[in-house]
């Protein structure tokens, strides 16, 4: 039913500025140009994240519409990951008989979408997608999503969440060293997510329940981390490791005015 993580969406207040970042400091490769959904309150526009995966970049037109009261808020930020499925239709009903509560749905450019509500998706924005045809994708240096982690209040929560209302597979639990916490791994079909909690009473990087951090794949960490310091980013040295690299939130979630 699920074929992965097709899209994450970022609200940002200025949305040239962010695109400017976001495609110097990840050399993305642009699908799809500066858009005006029907909706009027909002633009957007789309970089290739890999082969599989992209980055929406929404950003508010006037003062008022959705995505000016989430940027209230809750400030700068993810907004919402889609997973595509291969048939929404089936997908939907299988939510909604699980718990999941939805709160709309759409048709847009060949796409369908179904939102459903984050107080049914432990405080995470997700949407349901099935497009055709599947766009294509070519990036040079961020190679596709890894994976998505998720700060909740227990395992039995996530576990309840991922197994019992998506139906995705259990992969591990284990004990994450770098962030000092507990994590269960799941899979939704090619999309995985990571479940934290337990943090340690020393771990900065807690933070609330909801989303933690996405982490995307390279061909070459040191190179790419070469290219970030070149513009002023910095990896965050206690959390990181040969194999990964957590980049500060602070710099990756902007604010401009």
């Amino acid at each position: 039913m699920y074929k992965g993580i097709d899209h994450i969406a970022l609200a940002v207040e200025d949305i040239e500025h962010s695109a400017n970042f976001y495609q110097k400091a990840f050399q993305l490769d642009l699908v799809m140009g500066l858009s005006y959904p029907a909706d009027g309150v909002h633009t957007n526009l789309v970089f290739s994240l890999g082969p599989k995966n992209e980055l929406e970049l929404m950003g508010p037109l006037g003062n008022k519409g959705f995505l000016n009261s989430f940027i209230k808020k809750h400030g700068p930020g993810v907004h919402h990951l889609a997973l595509e499925v291969t048939n929404i239709d089936e997908a939907t009903r299988k939510l909604v008989d699980n718990g999941v509560e939805v709160f709309g749905t759409a048709e847009e450019k060949g796409m369908r979408f179904t939102f459903l509500h984050p107080r049914s998706t432990l405080r995470v924005g997700m949407q349901l997608m099935q497009r055709n045809p599947q766009k294509k994708a070519d990036d040079p240096l961020i190679k596709g999503i890894d994976h998505v982690a998720v700060r909740v209040a227990s395992s039995a929560q996530s576990r309840d969440f991922f197994l019992n209302k998506l139906g995705a597979e259990f992969i591990a639990a284990r004990k994450d060293t770098s962030l000092g916490c507990r994590c269960d791994c799941f899979a939704v079909g090619e999309a995985y997510f990571h479940a934290l909690y337990a943090f340690s009473a020393s771990s900065t990087l807690s933070g609330t329940e909801g989303l933690h951090h996405i982490g995307v794949k390279v061909a070459d960490l040191e190179k790419v981390l070469r290219h970030l310091s070149k513009i002023g980013i910095l990896p965050l040295n206690d959390y990181s490791t040969q194999t990964s690299a957590f980049l500060p939130p602070d710099r990756m979630t902007l604010k401009f005015g």
